[in-house]
């Protein structure tokens, strides 16, 4: 490890982490023996949704944390490797869904026979889908139009606030279709272990389960798994497509094929230069929805390689006439803001044609955490309320489990400068703590020592030295959230009401500041603003005509022709932008304060009722015991029902937070407010759809799913299966291996 020379404090390996690095490294003394054999250690780095290493700007808060963890990650022609000649490093990066997959990956994807798609690219996809679709259901029709399967009901029905986005990524869908170019040239990959037959086997066992339930949804929903999981997930015109893989959930499969096919390779490649290999160490790291392909991929390594149960994994060579078993170890597992959902739930949409094809959630997909993994950590945003960011919980699963300030941006970085209304910095915090977390537990990435020596410009994406100037007040970050630890601590849970109550205590004092207020501009300011942007364009263009036409002598027609070139360009564009103006300033539109104002009015008034209904509640339960009433009275019913309408706790705390922000009594530390103030993400105040799509504001937490479920009865007893038959193999292996020969006799 370098020097910590001329460190600052804030840059500096924590003692504990260090001590950590040194307990973990005499976990293996025989790493730097290399007659022992190679050390094989593997990083797969799975991006954010829209995210992509390649084409974010490296030097700005959108280049993700994923992506600087990559590079904090060391590799194969690092200088270092020079005096560690059986250490091998090899990071893999997978750009986020809804983003043409990365090169690297894209060639490991590479492994068979391709079939060009010309001109009828779409067609010869859904023919091939149809058949494919007879193959594994018997269904010889896919259904699949979406200008004529949607009719006006289906779009009346559909008009509610919280499907708009849904609609309109269906119309940037069919819009996309429509635009394509005649000459597109696409690529349909047919993987060796014919991976169509395999998802579509599986949809259709899904949808039989289902038939119990919704029997008419049982064909179209067989032939829309195979449809969506199978043929649309192979084209990558169809795969990669922003809006087709947040509304389809496209571009898993290949991404998950792409990461173990690396992975043979990576053995492969080690092979060559040292054929003794003593351990394979991986690590996984995910962010946003790319947390779907983290788990994915440590639940594909424990199914292909357990060595016999899920505890044990291991490599055999099948060209190795020893069948040597080579450890491998999930060393850690890393998540970021895990999200795998679109929205909640809805039954309706999987029986409406092609909106059914919303794919809602990836709760087909294992996201447990195996027991193959050593450490998991999720770090996780507390003030992230948009609906289409619902948190995967790990809480039934294995992994711990921190909440950090901010919103998901905060957490995963990726958010474009100044869009969110608040500066970047904040996305370091959660950097430095995964960092820290990783080396800590063995994986090979960089401490901020080794980083400033050996990587100076990864360093720079790392630090938190630089301090953060407000007016004449200057901050360090982890000043700020050292302060905001104080009110809320550190700690191992999804404790959202706790970090909720200081957000409301914050915006309740902003809420009540003119100058604050005056900050958040509606969507209508910034259509205005853009209107007499180009109003004034347009009146100074036809004034300079005007000028040069009434100048005397008369200028030349070449310079006249411009002039007036210029005054018409600008015409156009200002009247669609006044025309635009006037419709968003005529639309009935509800502020952001506005909605809070009436939120904390109407929860006020439930809270005036709530003692009366909980004694109301309370009498119809005591009257019910004394016999005195009708027959066919429903006390218990009538009672529940009272309950319903009354606050829940969690709304109860929400609002005395406000209650104790607004009225000013025991205000946040200055550098609490400071924080929200500078640093932490609001996308209700700095996003017009996102409050408006909303069912309420502040006076929430997070939703969250649970999809990633371990079955821990369960596990033990096929681990014990698993450890007999291992046992049997190996017996019989032993017992037919040629026992030793005797010496010849002379």
């Amino acid at each position: 490890m370098a020097e910590r020379k001329c460190f600052d404090s804030a840059d500096q390996t924590p003692l504990e982490v260090r001590a950590a690095i040194g307990e973990s490294r005499k976990a293996y003394p025989n790493d730097s023996c290399i007659p022992c054999g190679a050390v094989v250690h593997m990083g797969f780095f799975f991006d954010g949704f829209g995210r992509h290493r390649d084409c974010d700007e490296k030097t700005t808060s959108r280049y993700s944390n994923i992506c600087r963890l990559w590079e904090a990650h060391r590799d194969n022609e690092d200088r270092r490797r020079e005096r560690m000649a059986n250490q091998f490093w090899y990071p893999f990066y997978y750009s986020g869904l809804g983003t043409e997959l990365n090169k690297e990956a894209t060639d490991g994807l590479i492994v068979s026979a391709m079939l060009k798609l010309g001109n009828e690219g779409v067609k010869a996809a859904g023919a091939t889908a149809a058949s494919v679709g007879k193959n594994v259901t018997g269904l010889n029709r896919l259904p699949f139009n979406p200008e004529r399967a949607i009719t006006d009901a289906v779009k009346k029905g559909f008009a509610e606030f919280s499907f708009r986005p849904v609609v309109q990524s269906f119309h940037d869908l069919v819009n996309s279709v429509k635009s394509a170019p005649s000459n597109i040239g696409r690529v349909l990959r047919l993987q060796r272990d014919n991976r169509w037959l395999r998802r579509g086997r599986a949809a259709t066992r899904a949808m039989l389960y289902d038939a119990k339930k919704n029997v008419l949804s049982i064909g179209w929903g067989a032939a829309k798994s195979v449809f969506l999981n199978v043929v649309i997930d192979s084209v990558p015109w169809f795969r990669d497509n922003r809006a087709i893989a947040r509304v389809l959930g496209t571009g898993v499969d290949d991404r998950l094929t792409a990461a173990m096919n690396q992975f043979e390779k990576a053995i492969e490649d080690v092979k060559l230069k040292m054929p003794k290999i003593q351990r394979i160490q991986v690590s996984i790291f995910g962010a946003d929805r790319g947390c779907v392909l983290a788990r994915a991929l440590a639940n594909e390594l424990t199914r292909k390689y357990k060595h016999p149960s899920d505890t044990k994994l291991a490599f055999v060579d099948p060209k190795d006439p020893n069948h040597t078993a080579v450890p491998i170890e999930i060393k850690f597992l890393g998540l970021l803001d895990a999200v795998s959902s679109l929205m909640e739930e809805n039954k309706v949409l999987g029986m409406v044609p092609v909106l059914g094809m919303l794919k809602q959630n990836y709760g087909d997909r294992d996201l447990s955490v195996p027991a193959s993994v050593q450490r998991c950590v999720h770090f996780a945003a507390a003030h992230e309320l948009r609906f289409y960011q619902r948190l995967d919980s790990l809480e039934n699963t294995r992994g711990l489990q921190y909440l950090y300030p901010g919103t998901s941006e905060d957490i995963t970085g990726g958010a474009p400068p100044g869009t969110l209304g608040a500066r970047a910095e904040l996305q370091r915090v959660v950097l430095r703590d995964m960092l820290n977390e990783a080396v800590s537990h063995g994986v090979v990435v960089d401490t901020m020592e080794d980083m400033a020596k050996w990587k100076p410009e990864v360093f720079q994406k790392f630090t938190l030295a630089t301090p953060i100037s407000d007016g004449n007040a200057t901050y360090k970050i982890w000043e700020l959230i050292g302060a905001y630890r104080q009110i809320v601590p550190y700690v191992a849970r999804l404790n959202f009401v706790e970090h909720m109550q200081v957000f409301l205590r914050w915006i309740a004092v902003r809420y009540q500041s003119p100058a604050f207020r005056a900050t958040v501009t509606s969507h209508f300011d910034g259509l205005a603003a853009r209107h007499r942007e180009l109003l004034k364009e347009r009146r100074d263009a036809e004034a300079a005509y005007l000028a040069l036409r009434s100048q005397r002598p008369p200028v030349d027609a070449v310079t006249l022709g411009k002039a007036y070139a210029r005054w018409q360009n600008a015409t156009m564009p200002e009247m669609l932008a006044g025309r635009d103006a006037g419709v968003e300033k005529a639309r009935p539109f509800i502020g952001v304060w506005e909605r809070i104002k009436e939120e904390s009015e109407e929860l006020m008034r439930r809270e005036s009722r709530q003692s009366a209904q909980q004694k109301s509640a309370e009498y119809m339960r005591k009257v019910a015991q004394d016999g005195s009433l009708p027959w066919d009275a429903a006390p218990e019913l009538s009672a529940t029902m009272i309950e319903a309408m009354m606050m829940t706790p969690e709304q109860e705390a929400l609002l005395q937070a406000w209650k104790m922000g607004v009225s000013g009594k025991h205000p946040l530390p200055p550098k609490v407010m400071a924080l929200f103030d500078l640093l932490v993400h609001d996308t209700m105040l700095t996003s017009w759809h996102d409050h408006v799509l909303s069912s309420n504001l502040y006076f929430q937490t997070r939703a969250i799913d649970t999809f990633g479920r371990s079955d821990y009865v369960g596990e033990e007893e096929k681990r014990k299966r698993d450890e007999k038959h291992g046992e049997r193999v190996k017996q019989m292996s032993d017992a037919m291996a040629p026992g030793s020969r005797l010496p010849a006799r002379f």
